[in-house]
Order: structure tokens, then C-alpha cells, then sequence
């Protein structure tokens, strides 16, 4: 069997401010996670889980990435420099 090559995105550092009621949710969904499966979680895990979670199940934005190609130009040249860019100054 031949395998196809592992696709490997770089990470990005994102980098804001959240309101005040939604790190408190955030806190709240932490306390919740350790609560229901017992194991404690930390606020940017959870973050990115959720993000994942939420692109997943947009069947609307999986279409029309499929339909693009899979997304952004700058995700499919494996570019980092808009990423950093973009991690620096927080906007997009």
C-alpha cells in the first residue's frame, strides 16, 4: 500500500483581547470538561477544540471550501508570512 504524504500546516500564534463574560464562560466550560470526563483541560485547548468542533460542523463553509479548493491561498502555498503577520497585530 502506498501511503499519500502527510500534509503539515504550520502553526500559528494568535494573540486578543476576549470580552470579560466570554473568559468567564471559557472558565466555566474548563470547570465543566474537568466535571464531566475528569480530566482537567486548560482555556486554549479547549479554544482551538471548540474552533475545530465549529469548522467541522459548518456543512455551509465545508462546501464552499471544497469548492475553493480547500481554503485560503495562503494555507495552500503552506505560506507562514501572512500567518505571522497576522499573529503580530491580532487582525484579519
Amino acid at each position: 500500500m502506498k501511503l499519500k504524504r502527510i500534509e503539515r500546516l504550520p502553526s500559528t500564534k494568535l494573540s486578543g483581547s476576549i470580552p470579560g463574560d466570554v473568559s468567564d464562560a471559557l472558565n466555566s466550560y474548563t470547570e465543566y470538561y474537568r466535571t464531566m470526563h475528569g480530566d482537567p483541560i486548560r482555556p486554549w485547548s479547549l479554544v482551538v477544540q471548540i474552533l475545530r468542533t465549529f469548522f467541522d460542523d459548518d456543512r455551509a463553509f465545508q462546501t464552499w471550501r471544497r469548492r475553493n479548493g480547500g481554503g485560503t491561498a495562503e494555507a495552500q502555498a503552506g505560506s507562514a508570512n501572512g500567518a505571522a503577520a497576522e499573529s503580530r497585530d491580532g487582525s484579519r
